[in-house]
């Protein structure tokens, strides 16, 4: 699984009357949070499914599926929020592109709004059915179910949540596809990369909740204060399960 820093962060839409209870407004002396987030104990090893079909798109032999990116210690593709900031800096203007290439989507995390349009592009040559489950608890609902026939097709589609954060992303044309997108509420998100580093910018000053989440291992919680022009540095450790 690739780890994808900036790439993800510039998948969170732009339209800014969307997101309940956020509204775009100057920040005056906006600081920076930044910090790791590690993992602590022997990672999960990766999951492997055999590739059955469209092996001459897909590859053949079996499909590792890494849930668990660790290198040297770091935590990469986890999803770092600030909460209960209802003002300020505006979303990022570009529209979320989920594409499914080589029988892989890409990105395989990635950050988008809640209420947002996404769109969703099949560069494969074979039929793909996209189906996505919002995460409430143990259970799953469906959010869209389509398939795409065409190379090079584009549809676009509304992550309308309701309860959930993350959202599960599958192809029921090809079971060892599979991805993650996480819904924010504002565009006070981070993706940490594969050294397991953040950075969320341009914050108003104030004291916040802060959590790490991963679709597999959880959530893990603090707290900073960020003042003006300044910087707030956390941590976070998972340990293995």
């Amino acid at each position: 699984m690739r780890t994808l820093g900036a790439l993800v962060l510039s998948a969170v839409l732009a339209a800014p009357s969307l997101a309940a209870g956020y509204d775009v407004a100057p920040v005056a002396g906006g600081g920076t949070v930044a910090g790791k987030v590690s993992f602590k104990g022997e990672a999960p090893k990766p999951k492997r499914m055999l590739i059955t079909k469209n092996k001459e798109v897909c590859g053949e032999g079996q499909r590792e599926i890494v849930e668990v990116a660790v290198k040297g210690g770091a935590l990469g593709n986890a999803v770092v929020v600030l909460d209960g900031i209802a003002r300020g800096k505006a979303w990022a203007p570009q529209k979320p592109l989920l594409d499914q290439k080589g029988c892989r989507f890409i990105p395989p995390l990635m950050v988008v709004r809640k209420g947002a349009d996404i769109d969703i592009l099949n560069s494969d040559p074979v039929l793909h059915n996209i189906h996505t489950y919002e995460i409430i608890g143990s259970a799953r609902r469906t959010l869209f179910n389509f398939g795409q026939p065409n190379q090079g097709q584009t549809l676009g589609k509304p992550v309308n949540l309701r309860r959930g954060e993350w959202v599960k992303v599958e192809c029921d044309a090809h079971d060892f596809m599979h991805a993650w997108m996480y819904g924010a509420a504002s565009p006070y998100v981070a993706v940490t990369g594969e050294d397991g580093s953040f950075t969320i910018g341009d914050v108003p000053p104030g004291k916040y909740k802060i959590r790490a989440l991963h679709p597999v291992l959880g959530a893990r919680e603090g707290e900073v204060t960020v003042t003006a022009k300044g910087k707030a540095e956390i941590s976070f450790d998972f340990p293995a399960r």
